[in-house]
């Protein structure tokens, strides 16, 4: 299966922008091309940060409704899951929104706060630690969000997954470790974030439950060759584990 193509940053077409030629002032989207002939949009906030999962749209809707803007190099941290993607749909009346359309509006607003305020401290967490007198509370800092359950909704398994890939780059493997299991807890049946999980179980010298995890993440998608091969790569030995 071929994986999908980034295809860059698209604005929604306006009528004044095709006339006029200028430069589209949003919103924005993040475009991926499926193997099906079909794409995946992805809707962006001004700073071009996600603030929703991707929908899908057709070839025809795609070039009727949207197009791609250049001079925009923003790209994605991760790439999300399209495996259940929903169908875009068409946009709806103010008069026609329900009250449960406005508590799951009101309901992602709240978790993209608190996304973008965990966020924010973990960055400042992370530039503390290059700071030997700032390195103890940068430490605790992380182990807090890293166990941040106020507000946390299933959404938020993206966050989780961009704080742990951070700590394993700098060798914080625990931390790293929490955060990874933080987003099985959040989807527990995501087969990338078993995978996340064995890497670090590995990286620790816990193969056992390394195996145990690339097992879980094989038996939910058993088409995926990385697993085999991670867990063959575990099971012969071939490179040096430290015990934790």
């Amino acid at each position: 299966m071929r994986p999908p193509k980034f295809l860059g940053v698209f604005s929604k077409n306006s009528p004044s922008a095709k006339k006029a030629g200028a430069l589209s002032s949003g919103p924005f989207y993040f475009v991926w091309q499926l193997d099906n002939g079909s794409y995946a949009v992805q809707p962006l906030d001004k700073a071009f940060i996600a603030t929703g999962p991707p929908v899908g749209v057709s070839a025809k809707r795609l070039r009727a409704g949207w197009r791609l803007e250049p001079g925009i190099l923003a790209a994605p941290v991760t790439t999300p899951d399209f495996r259940h993607l929903a169908l875009e749909q068409p946009p709806r009346k103010v008069a026609e929104l329900t009250d449960a359309t406005l508590a799951s509006l009101e309901r992602a607003r709240k978790a993209k706060q608190v996304e973008n305020d965990l966020r924010t401290n973990f960055d400042k967490a992370l530039r503390a630690l290059n700071r030997p007198r700032d390195r103890k509370g940068a430490l605790a800092a992380i182990e807090r969000l890293a166990s941040a359950t106020e507000g946390i909704e299933p959404v938020h398994k993206h966050m989780f997954r961009d704080f742990g890939v951070s700590l394993r780059k700098k060798s914080l493997h625990p931390q790293a470790l929490k955060c990874a299991r933080r987003v099985l807890e959040l989807a527990p049946g995501d087969d990338h974030a078993h995978f996340n999980v064995a890497r670090l179980l590995d990286l620790m010298g816990m193969r056992d439950e390394a195996l145990a995890h690339l097992r879980q993440a094989m038996k939910i998608d058993s088409r995926e060759p990385v697993y085999a091969k991670f867990k063959a790569y575990i099971e012969g030995g071939s490179h040096n584990r430290s015990k934790n």
